[in-house]
């Protein structure tokens, strides 16, 4: 009930309806942020402050026992569960993870195409060719053989239409 914390209300309120509605109010307290978090001192402690809580976070998620990685792994099993039994959810992360996927290929389509073109050229097509058969085996074998009677079979119809239509 004292004056001065009625008076400090009354600003508050007027100086939060000024931000919403004046024009000048709002560029003096724009210019007013840029000139404080120009200055190097505020950006020496702005980049103490997240070294700090960077380390922090670090060290909770390397520890197995701490409060983060405990939350962590409780709000993801939960995640996980409802995932499971509502389909309304699944959908949801369907839609988010379709969406994602979308902007990334659309947003980074050309350095993706270069990634994949460069690892791909960096291979030695002797040693890829031995890894690739020791992991497939015998289905590469099934693919090669049906490869080459489908393909026979194509070629077969149509040299047979060719010939039939006289060409």
């Amino acid at each position: 009930a004292h004056p001065a914390r009625g008076a400090l209300d009354r600003f508050l309120t007027d100086f939060a309806a000024d931000l919403q509605s004046d024009t000048d109010t709002r560029g003096r307290v724009e210019n007013l942020k840029r000139e404080v978090l120009g200055r190097g001192e505020v950006q020496d402690i702005i980049a103490s402050a997240w070294s700090s809580v960077r380390q922090m976070i670090v060290s909770a998620a390397e520890d197995e026992r701490s409060e983060l990685r405990l939350r962590v792994r409780a709000s993801l099993l939960s995640l996980g569960q409802r995932m499971s039994t509502e389909p309304s959810l699944q959908s949801k992360i369907d839609g988010w993870v379709e969406d994602a996927a979308v902007y990334v290929v659309t947003t980074y389509r050309d350095e993706i195409t270069s990634l994949i073109t460069d690892t791909v050229a960096s291979w030695d097509p002797e040693h890829t060719t031995r890894k690739i058969e020791a992991h497939i085996g015998r289905d590469l074998q099934f693919i090669r053989i049906n490869g080459t009677v489908v393909g026979s079979l194509a070629g077969l119809v149509i040299y047979t239409v060719s010939r039939a239509l006289g060409a």
